[in-house]
Formats: C-alpha cells, structure tokens, sequence
C-alpha cells in the first residue's frame, strides 16, 4: 500500500511553476502612462492657472461695469432734474409770453380807443 501511496503524490518540484518570466513584467505601458499622466497634470495646471486669471479679468471688468452702470444712473437722474427744471423754465418763459401778448392786445385796444376819442375831440 505504500507504493500506492507514493505514486499518488506527485513530485514537489513539478507542483511549482517557474515565474522569473511573469515576475519580471514590462513596464514601459506604465512609463508611457506615468509620463501621460504627468503631462495632463501639468496641462490641468496651466489651464487652472488660465481660468483664475480669466476668473479674476472678469471680476475686474464686472467691477467697472457696475461702477459705469451708476454713473449712468446718476448722469440720468441729472438729466431728469435738469430737463424737468428746463421745462419748468420754458412753461415760465411760455407764460411770460402770453402775458405779453395779450398785454400788447389789451394795449392795441386801448390805443384804438384812444384814437377814436381823440378823432372825435
């Protein structure tokens, strides 16, 4: 029975196999991607580095705008003020005409009146 018992076992150096070959992997596909990686990283940077500076010229911009929106505002409420109190001054000017005009009428009328007395004196 114990030769059974031997055969049945198989060898101990058959059972392990060789890996030199499977240990010893090519690494240049890791390379290649380690140095594309760091490459990428050094593109994200540059465009973050980009996009800050964009982030702040925009911020800068927005800035005067709004600073060039109130003086807008401001030159449109003078603006009102001015071109309400000029037609304030044209109504005045426009009275002041009419009250002319009719104080010339009522001076013409008196004139004729005037006449009238006189040719029959």
């Amino acid at each position: 029975m114990m030769e059974t018992d031997q055969k049945a076992d198989p060898e101990p150096e058959a059972q392990v196999p060789d890996n030199t070959e499977a240990m010893s992997l090519d690494t240049s596909g890791f390379e290649v991607t380690a140095d594309r990686l760091e490459q990428l990283m050094k593109s994200m940077e540059v465009l973050l580095s980009d996009v800050e500076q964009l982030r702040s010229h925009c911020s800068h911009q927005a800035s005067e705008l709004i600073r060039a929106a109130v003086d807008l505002r401001q030159q449109q409420d003078e603006l009102k003020e001015s071109y309400s109190e000029l037609s304030r001054e044209m109504q005045e000017i426009m009275d002041a005409v009419d009250d002319l005009f009719s104080t010339k009428s009522a001076f013409e009328t008196k004139e004729k009146q005037a006449q009238k007395l006189n040719r029959q004196l």
